[in-house]
């Protein structure tokens, strides 16, 4: 879902004991009813959970009872649930944009769970210098898999120079 263009943000999260995906998109580039296509044509849609009356009078309209109305909380998932793709890739000690993490994570995502994964490459969400340092991190990882062990690339933005700080000590140490 994350590689829909007007998908803004997604995250894994909880609604009492049912595992979501949260979707926040910009209506206006993409419409909730091709958000909805989208879903049901990659077994996305067990359950649909609408925010509006007219979402859910059309969720209804093609999934019946399993469409609601959404009503009390999100608990957002555990961190390891988050961007499940790119935690187990070697892209994910690059320091990313959170924009960038979801359109890497959606590109690394098997054909059978996004569409993204067929036709993009990963690394085209990826600036030259960025292309260059996931390079030195393959190598790093290919002499010693354990190098970059307990780091974890924020996602904060302000904290990301001094994540790269921390990562280049890695990489030349």
């Amino acid at each position: 879902m994350g590689a829909l263009d007007g998908v803004l943000s997604t995250r894994t999260a909880w609604i009492g004991e049912r595992e979501v995906v949260e979707v926040r998109f910009r209506a206006a580039e993409l419409g909730f009813e091709a958000l909805l296509a989208h879903a049901i044509a990659h077994s996305c849609d067990q359950r649909v959970f609408a925010t509006s009356d007219a979402q859910l009078e059309l969720a209804r309209k093609k999934l019946g009872a399993r469409a609601e109305r959404f009503q009390g909380e999100l608990r957002r998932a555990k961190d390891d649930d988050q961007l499940y793709y790119l935690g187990r890739s070697p892209l994910r000690f690059l320091p990313l944009t959170s924009l960038q993490a979801q359109l890497v994570n959606a590109a690394l995502a098997p054909a059978r769970v996004s569409r993204a994964a067929k036709h993009r490459d990963p690394r085209s969400s990826l600036s030259p210098r960025q292309q260059e340092l996931l390079r030195r991190i393959e190598q790093a990882l290919s002499r010693d898999a354990k190098v970059l062990d307990g780091l974890e690339r924020p996602s904060a933005m302000e904290k990301l120079d001094e994540y790269e700080v921390a990562l280049m000590r890695r990489l030349q140490g």
